[in-house]
């Protein structure tokens, strides 16, 4: 989970933020903006090879990746535990895949800083990362967890954001799930001033047939 003690944010925060530039900048050079997902992979592979490094006794890569990497792993020395920086990692992706696109969309190079399209780009950087570390690390607790840490920043991701964006394009276009006796149903609601819906999950019921 990203929710790491506040004190221990601006440090690492300021690292994404030199990383999340160095992105954005390179992506507002070109057109093909689809590429964030081949920068990203790149930088969490750098960043996940610095913390390896790390915990091998040798240095981090003296770039903005590197830097970022060893921000994490000194930030989590306070824990006393060993592999504790997961984490910090953990809260430094989720927000490293917030600022570059925020950073895109202020700049006025993309329209909206979420569409579908980039929720399946990196969510394709984070899977096949954990992949990449599968096949490159051996099978011992670094590797581990930092596979598990791009999993997990994939599934809250999905929880945390792809879901509302579901909610606004089902509101928006229409539901697609009507084939299935089992499905979800979302149901506005106001309570203490925020508005937004919940989503209900139906019993059993005839499937009512594709649209027409």
């Amino acid at each position: 989970m990203p929710y790491i003690p506040p004190q221990n944010r601006p440090p690492i925060d300021r690292h994404v933020d030199a990383l999340a530039d160095r992105i954005a900048d390179a992506l507002a050079r070109s057109d093909q903006t689809a590429e964030i997902s081949v920068l990203y992979r790149k930088a969490f592979a750098a960043i996940a090879d610095s913390i390896a490094a790390l915990e091998g006794g040798e240095g981090p890569a003296e770039d903005e990746a590197g830097a970022l990497a060893a921000c994490i792993v000194d930030t989590a020395r306070a824990y006393g535990q060993k592999g504790g920086w997961t984490g910090e990692l953990n809260y430094a992706v989720t927000m490293l895949i917030q600022a570059v696109p925020y950073r895109l969309y202020r700049r006025g190079v993309w329209a909206e800083c979420l569409r579908y399209w980039l929720h399946a780009q990196t969510v394709g950087a984070l899977t096949r990362t954990a992949y990449d570390i599968h096949e490159r690390f051996g099978d011992d607790w670094v590797g581990n967890g930092l596979a598990g840490v791009f999993e997990d920043v994939k599934d809250e991701l999905k929880r945390r954001v792809n879901s509302a964006y579901e909610a606004a394009q089902i509101t928006k276009s229409g539901d697609c799930y009507s084939m299935v006796p089992f499905h979800t149903r979302l149901i506005p609601m106001e309570k203490d001033g925020v508005d937004g819906y919940i989503e209900i999950m139906l019993k059993h019921h005839e499937p009512e047939g594709p649209a027409t």
